[in-house]
């Protein structure tokens, strides 16, 4: 009777991991990955966060994630409004759209974008990983003074308001941020 029920719970365990795996190949195998040109930049912006102190997060994007650069069959369902990337917890898959090349200004732009991405990774929620990116921009490099004009820092500036409104309450700060 014991030996039934552990081989029961064998057989039910091996098919969920192999239920897994094969939605988890379906994802990869209806995708690509970045050209050698783009993996490239995305190795830049990787190398801009572990210079600024991510480890945590440099940990999980050189380590488990697999990237591609165009929409697999479930992310085609979701609309890309602004979007410079799209995370799939907890399959590690991180899609860099085109917006993340030709929009971000620079590479630490594109850090950035990538740590928003990694704190997904992490279980986050749009509201902590804009929040996170947000407070911790000046770490990165990413600042008002250094990109505030450029279109990407105006458009998730506007993103954070709207995701972590808490973050903008702060009347006798510049603009109302409570982080500046």
């Amino acid at each position: 009777m014991f030996l039934a029920i552990i081989q029961q719970v064998a057989t039910h365990t091996a098919s969920a991991v192999l239920a897994v795996l094969a939605f988890y190949l379906s994802l990869v195998s209806t995708s690509l990955p970045p050209a050698a040109h783009e993996q490239k930049s995305i190795d830049r912006a990787i190398n801009i966060l572990a210079d600024r102190g991510f480890a945590d997060e440099v940990f999980l994007l050189k380590g488990t994630v697999t990237f591609r650069g165009t929409d697999h069959w479930l992310n085609q369902f979701t609309e890309k409004e602004n979007a410079y990337a799209s995370t799939n917890f907890p399959f590690q898959i991180i899609t860099l759209y085109p917006e993340f090349y030709t929009k971000a200004a620079d590479d630490t732009e594109r850090a950035m974008i990538l740590l928003h991405e990694a704190r997904h990774l992490m279980g986050e929620n749009e509201n902590q990983a804009y929040s996170y990116v947000w407070r911790n921009r000046r770490s990165l490099g990413w600042t008002l003074r250094t990109h505030g004009t450029t279109e990407t820092y105006a458009t998730i500036e506007q993103m954070t308001r709207e995701t972590a409104p808490e973050l903008f309450n702060c009347p006798e700060k510049p603009w109302e941020d409570c982080t500046e």
